[in-house]
């Protein structure tokens, strides 16, 4: 396998990573229960788009937006490109697991405020799409720093 072929593998796992951590950050990442006597019984979620999870969405936005770059113009990957685009994955990595870590959500029962809840699977699976989002765009790095740049095959036959 060429190296272009792995900088493309690796662009778009990182892209689609990052779809999908979009939508895993619309499902409900927190979750708190509240009975009171048996009588009122209280549940409430909460997304991941609350806080850090929300500035975690709009950089995943901003490196899908970002991606499209050489795709409308040349289809070269250059090293701005690839290290703008690895940074900004790392970015959505870390806003991520600290969006898991520090959410909750919170339900309000009069005369009591409770804000303790336990963290979903939707929280973890995020952690995880981020983490591919940041290997992945690392690897294109690695891989447009070892020379692949060019723009692939089909391209050069289209220019020519």
């Amino acid at each position: 396998m060429d190296r272009r072929t792995i900088r493309d593998a690796a662009a778009t796992v990182s892209a689609g990573a990052a779809v999908l951590l979009l939508a895993d950050l619309s499902l409900g990442w927190y979750s708190v229960d509240v009975s009171s006597a048996g009588v009122v019984g209280v549940k409430a979620t909460s997304s991941g788009w609350t806080n850090v999870g929300l500035v975690a969405g709009l950089a995943a936005i901003a490196m899908l937006i970002y991606m499209m770059r050489p795709v409308r113009h040349s289809g070269v990957i250059d090293y701005a490109q690839a290290s703008v685009t690895s940074v900004l994955g790392f970015v959505v990595l870390g806003l991520t697991i600290a969006a898991a870590l520090t959410g909750s959500a919170s339900v309000t029962v009069p005369e009591t405020a409770i804000q303790v809840g336990s963290k979903l699977w939707p929280s973890y699976v995020g952690i995880g799409l981020s983490a591919v989002v940041a290997i992945a765009g690392l690897i294109a790095l690695v891989e447009v720093i070892r020379g692949a740049t060019a723009p692939p095959q089909t391209l050069r036959r289209i220019a020519t």
